[in-house]
This record gives C-alpha cells, sequence and structure tokens, in this order.
C-alpha cells in the first residue's frame, strides 16, 4: 500500500513536470507544495483539488494553512502563496520539524555563522538587524557592514535580553548544519525557545553543499526573494553537477588519500558528511578519515575527530590540507599577505612526528581558506580549487578563480577577482 502510494505521487508529478520550467533537483519544504517538487505553484492547487477528490493521495506538505486538515482553505492558502500575498508560512526545518512565520518578514536577527551569508545572496541583506551571533569584525572585506553589527554571542552565552529588545520578526539561528541532528541540536533549539518565547525560529542548513539549495528555496518563500533564491540555486547545483560529474568517473584507486584539519591545530581531522568532508570529495579526494568514522558512527559529519600521530603514519596521506589559520592571523578575502596561511604550513611540515609521511616528504601541505569551504555554498569554490590540486588534468578547464567571480556576482556586486586579491589556497596553483 505504501509503495503503491509513493508511485502515485511520482506519476503526478512527472505529469506535472512539463509545465515547470528550470526545475531544481530538490523538494522545497514549504507547507504548500503539495506535489512535492521545487516550486509552489498551479499545479500545486491542481494536486489539492485531486486529494480532496480522491484521485490522488496525501502529502506532508499538501496542509498548506497547517491546520492538520485537506481541504478548500488549502488551495486559498496557497493562491496566496503564489501571489506572495500570504499572511503566515510554514516550513520544515533542519530537525524536519514545522515552523511557521508570520509574513511579511521585515526584521530578521541572524545569529548564525554563515546565515546571513544566505540572506545576501537572495538580495535580501535589508531584513538583517544590526546583531551577529559571533563578531565578524576580523572580516570586513568579506562581511562589509555585517563586520560593525553588535555580537550578542552564540550558545551557551547569548545576550536573549538584547535579541528580546530589538523586536525581530524571525531570529535566524546557530543550528545550521546537519551535525546538530541530535540530542545535542535538539537541546538548543529548545533553549532558543524558552529564551526567545513567541519569537518563530529559522533553523536551516547553511553549510553542507548537498543542503544549500533546499535550504536558500525556502530563504526565499521566507523572505520574499523566490526567483533570486531559485537563480542562485540553479547556479549552485549547476556545478555542483559539474565536479560531481568529474569526480564520480575517476576510480576510486585514483583518489588521493587526504586529511582535512579545519578548526584547530594538531591530530583533528573532519570526517565525511562534513561540510569539509563534502569538499574534499567533491574534489576527487579520498578521506583517510572515512576509513575509521563510518556514515553510522556518532561521529559521522564531525569537523575534529581527535587521532593519534601512529594512526597518521600508519594511514600516510599523500596530502594534508587545512583550514586552520592562527587566531592572530588573516587571510582569504581580507589580505594578500601570505604569512598566516604560511605558518600553518610550515606548522604542518616541521612536525617531526610525521616526517616519513608523503604529504610531508613531497610538500603536499596546503592551506585552504576555511569562507572558501566552510559553508553558504562556497563549498564549491574550495572544492574546485583542492580539484585542480589533486586531479589538474580532469579540472583542467575549470577556472577556480571564475567560479569565485560567479559567486560573488551573487553575494558582493563590487567585488571583482581582476581587482581583489586574497589567499585563498597556499602555496598557490602553479
Amino acid at each position: 500500500m505504501h509503495i503503491c502510494k509513493r508511485l502515485l505521487i511520482l506519476l503526478w508529478i512527472c505529469l506535472m513536470a512539463a509545465s515547470v520550467s528550470t526545475a531544481i533537483d530538490v523538494r522545497l519544504d514549504v507547507f504548500g507544495n503539495a506535489n512535492m517538487d521545487d516550486t509552489i505553484d498551479e499545479n500545486d492547487i491542481d494536486y489539492v483539488k485531486a486529494i480532496i477528490n480522491g484521485s490522488a493521495p496525501s502529502t506532508i506538505l499538501a496542509d498548506a494553512n497547517y491546520d492538520q486538515m485537506i481541504d478548500e482553505k488549502d488551495i486559498d492558502q496557497i493562491d496566496l502563496i503564489i501571489r506572495g500575498e500570504e499572511k503566515s508560512l510554514t516550513f520544515l526545518d533542519l530537525f524536519g520539524e514545522a515552523e511557521t512565520i508570520n509574513k511579511p518578514i521585515e526584521h530578521v536577527a541572524s545569529l548564525g555563522h554563515i546565515g546571513a551569508q544566505l540572506l545576501r545572496l537572495i538580495g535580501a541583506e535589508d531584513k538583517l538587524l544590526p546583531v551577529v551571533g559571533s563578531s565578524k569584525s576580523k572580516y570586513p572585506k568579506f562581511w562589509g557592514d555585517l563586520s560593525t553589527y553588535h555580537a550578542a554571542g552564540i550558545p551557551p552565552d547569548v545576550d536573549y535580553e538584547y535579541l528580546i529588545s530589538l523586536n525581530p520578526d524571525a531570529v535566524q539561528t546557530t543550528l545550521e548544519m546537519n551535525n546538530y541532528i541530535s540530542d545535542e541540536g535538539r537541546a538548543q533549539k529548545k533553549e532558543y525557545q524558552d529564551k526567545l518565547p513567541g519569537i518563530p525560529l529559522i533553523s536551516l542548513n547553511a553549510r553542507e553543499p548537498e543542503n544549500i539549495s533546499r535550504s536558500i528555496l525556502i530563504f526565499g518563500y521566507l523572505f520574499d526573494r523566490k526567483e533570486e533564491a531559485r537563480e542562485f540555486a540553479s547556479w549552485h547545483d549547476g556545478v555542483y553537477d559539474k565536479l560531481k560529474n568529474i569526480t564520480d568517473h575517476i576510480p576510486e584507486e585514483d583518489k588521493p588519500k587526504v586529511l582535512f584539519n579545519s578548526h584547530k591545530a594538531g591530530y583533528a581531522y573532519t570526517a565525511g558528511g562534513s561540510r569539509y568532508g563534502q569538499a574534499v570529495r567533491l574534489a576527487g579526494g579520498r578521506n583517510l578519515i572515512d576509513d575509521v568514522v563510518k556514515s553510522d558512527s556518532p561521529l559521522y559529519g564531525r569537523t575534529n575527530v581527535e587521532v593519534e600521530p601512529e594512526w597518521v603514519i600508519k594511514s600516510n596521506p599523500s596530502y594534508i590540507i587545512s583550514s586552520y589559520l592562527d587566531p592572530n592571523s588573516t587571510a582569504g578575502f581580507e589580505t594578500d599577505d601570505i604569512s598566516g596561511a604560511q605558518m600553518t604550513v610550515d606548522m604542518i611540515l616541521n612536525t617531526k612526528e610525521l616526517g616519513q609521511v608523503d604529504a610531508i616528504k613531497n610538500n603536499n601541505v596546503y592551506y585552504i581558506d576555511n569562507y572558501l569551504v566552510g559553508g553558504g555554498g562556497l563549498n564549491l569554490v574550495g572544492a574546485v580549487f583542492l580539484g585542480k590540486l589533486l586531479h589538474p588534468e580532469e579540472f583542467k578547464d575549470i577556472d577556480p578563480m571564475e567560479i569565485l567571480q560567479e559567486y560573488m556576482n551573487f553575494y558582493d556586486s563590487d567585488f571583482d577577482v581582476a581587482d581583489d586579491t586574497g589567499v585563498f589556497l597556499y602555496p598557490p596553483l602553479k
């Protein structure tokens, strides 16, 4: 019975697909998307009518007004959403839980490390209140005005009274990556709910590249930037698919063994499933941590998995890549001074215990700017840099700076790779 229901849904979607242009291969998790595709349109009204008359099975998102009933009122709500006149909107968050927000959103407090980045990508930065979670003052080139915003803190040290005083229509939380789909993450969401009573929460994945399009499409509906969100999602998925097509055709035995160090110095490396692990995979590398942290492990998706030096020596990585940077240094968009990046590389190269590891012997130790692998869709740019490094022949027709410029055309129209220098990969590509 369940299989038949699923087949009926798929059949209906296939019948309706012919009228949908520039389809994106992701489900829009907004209530009203009755036929479970990537948008809310007239086809969803037709689908709800079919549910009501018994010719189509019900779906989780068909209850457009989220009143636990599927009826004519859902058709009315879908019509309002299509016209951009809805008074409220319900969506599924990172945890798969329904969250309802009053519309329009005029003022949002963004505490997440990356959430504001998604808002800028769709031209909704005018909705941002002058507050961030952690300070962005070290990154004025990348964040612009946001680098001057007041830092209200991140859990467990959040100034909730200050946030409430701003009277936000919603709060974008720090719960913005798959790692938080855990008891710890749910407890943190409960804290937000308790400390910010009555204020809707936006907790969507802004980090891992395979989730970015889903999140930004929802942002488009929440902030009335649907077309802008679709445009970015289409670009993002086009680049993602291009990279995946390249590396999927590289035999596993030809993928170099890689260890990726992100947030701190020492023997802590990122696991598969994390934003860094996904960048390594998209670049055609084989993450050695995958040998010890499987997809069913509680450590899967973690950015810091501690291992012993003996394990690193035995595993013998061909490349060691790090986005760690001394707190007193800068790199990336902020400077063309290589000293901070060089410090990271030299620190790894001078690790005596690893002197006989291939990555050290062959000088295959690199720094990559954290923003290029940290989320917000920039992971694709980082993956291209790493792909050019690991597989220069396969990636010969892709220019990472060209992809970066395309991204920045969405994010910052004033950025020009011809004029704006930075330290993105060190040592640089030859």
